[in-house]
């Protein structure tokens, strides 16, 4: 079965846009915060507000995407991120709180985008090949690893931090332009009879997400009230969920043991995830480097991730998910532990970075991708994908209140003791989880019998 290259190279180019981003901004984190006057542990807030909008977007948008095609609401993520990093470009003279917005809708946006685009492309490859595809898409968040924080460096020191999201705006409108509709009507690829999740169950969603993340993270009787309200949208959520006729999470196949450990073990891979941000300001407090420095020191850990995500992907059509993800999180405990340790030379953090970068290409993309994949029916790899998307995220949008309350204990060492002790819990987890037979080669005209 031929690829089709061009299709596939457009999904490629919405999903590296959405992982540049990500990259760009971790080493102009400590400009951002003294631009706005703000302390580190707030401006983690500007991580943790767009991944809780990519948290109510992207379930909506996968089952959109089943519904209507996936195409368009890949396009219409991208024109949303588009023009949230134009408003973000802008924010400086309209305060914080504008640049918070901002960074909200272009994780809607990108909610939109990557469901989609993964799922589309993995349907460009036979299902024998699948780990390979989910590793192809992980080897882009690498290549995105390597290009972002060089060039999120180089930009905030030489430019100034607003143009780390004024590249997007050209990129976003080329992916919008190649991503243009075919000609015909879209094919939906579910029954008439399904819909959209329910949106007051999505709304309850993020909205406990957000209240009992702030309680974490503001002081005195502000923090009971954010845990108030956090606890009535839970309600909220917990209440729609039984009553909706299509609830936001759709859970069943999520509820037995293996899919309970399989959720705990995306969000401590969020968590992970969520701690690269914090490594450039790492290294300009721990190894004294400047700020384009510290991007450029991110080079071993994006590197090892790129080259080794098509690994990680071959190994998972050959042997299962779950071997590989408890390698890559076993080598994110000696990252963390490396990053931990009381003294820090250049040579630890080096191997630390490429402990780091073997994690993120055994547990980002393929494994649990395609364990989630294998829990839903086929023709609905975009909700599957959303769906383990979404338990990730929560984990990636706690991570920074969660690791920055540990650095304001024992610094930085403390924040990736805690990522150490986390990514040792995972690979527990992960051993509750079933492992996905690889599918037979009936396509390369093996037996399957």
């Amino acid at each position: 079965m031929r690829v089709d290259g061009r299709a596939l190279g457009v999904y490629l180019l919405g999903v590296f846009l959405g992982a540049l981003d990500t990259g760009v901004i971790g080493p102009a984190f400590p400009v951002i915060a003294r631009a706005f006057h703000v302390s580190l542990r707030w401006n983690a807030w500007t991580v943790t507000v767009y991944t809780v909008a990519y948290v109510a977007s992207t379930v909506m948008a996968g089952a959109l995407g089943d519904r209507i095609g996936r195409r368009r609401v890949f396009r219409a993520g991208l024109v949303a991120f588009g023009v949230a990093s134009l408003l973000a470009t802008f924010s400086a003279g309209a305060g914080f709180w504008a640049f918070l917005a901002a960074r909200a809708i272009q994780g809607a946006g990108a909610g939109a985008v990557y469901p989609n685009a993964q799922a589309e492309g993995v349907a460009l490859f036979p299902r024998e090949r699948r780990g390979l595809a989910l590793g192809v898409f992980g080897g882009v968040f690498g290549l995105a690893a390597v290009v972002g924080p060089n060039v999120g460096g180089a930009l905030a020191q030489f430019v100034g931090w607003p143009a780390i999201f004024a590249i997007n705006v050209p990129l976003a409108g080329l992916a919008v332009a190649a991503a243009r509709e075919p000609r015909g009507p879209a094919r939906a690829a579910v029954a008439a009879t399904d819909g959209i999740p329910d949106p007051a169950g999505g709304v309850g969603f993020s909205a406990g997400l957000t209240g009992l993340l702030l309680a974490l993270a503001v002081p005195g009787p502000w923090r009971w009230l954010c845990l108030a309200g956090g606890a009535a949208a839970v309600a909220l959520f917990a209440w729609r969920q039984r009553t909706a006729r299509l609830p936001f999470l759709d859970t069943g196949p999520l509820a037995s043991r293996g899919g309970i450990a399989l959720i705990a073990g995306a969000a401590v891979i969020g968590l992970d995830m969520s701690a690269a941000v914090f490594v450039p300001s790492m290294a300009q407090a721990r190894l004294h480097l400047g700020v384009f420095a510290s991007g450029v020191a991110l080079m071993p850990a994006a590197l090892s991730g790129a080259v080794l995500a098509g690994a990680g992907g071959v190994l998972v059509d050959r042997i299962g998910p779950r071997g590989p993800l408890q390698v890559g999180l076993a080598a994110a405990v000696l990252g963390g532990v490396l990053l931990g340790r009381g003294t820090l030379h250049m040579a630890g953090f080096v191997a630390a970075m490429l402990c780091l970068g073997l994690a993120t290409a055994f547990t980002m993309g393929a494994p649990i991708n395609r364990m989630a994949l294998s829990l839903y029916r086929d023709e609905r790899p975009g909700l599957a994908l959303s769906l383990i998307a979404v338990f990730r995220s929560v984990g990636l949008a706690a991570g920074p209140v969660i690791l920055t309350a540990a650095a304001a204990r024992a610094g930085f060492p403390g924040m990736f003791r805690a990522v150490a002790i986390a990514s040792a819990l995972g690979v527990l987890v992960f051993t509750l989880v079933p492992n996905v037979r690889p599918e037979r080669r009936a396509a390369l005209g093996r037996p399957t019998a």
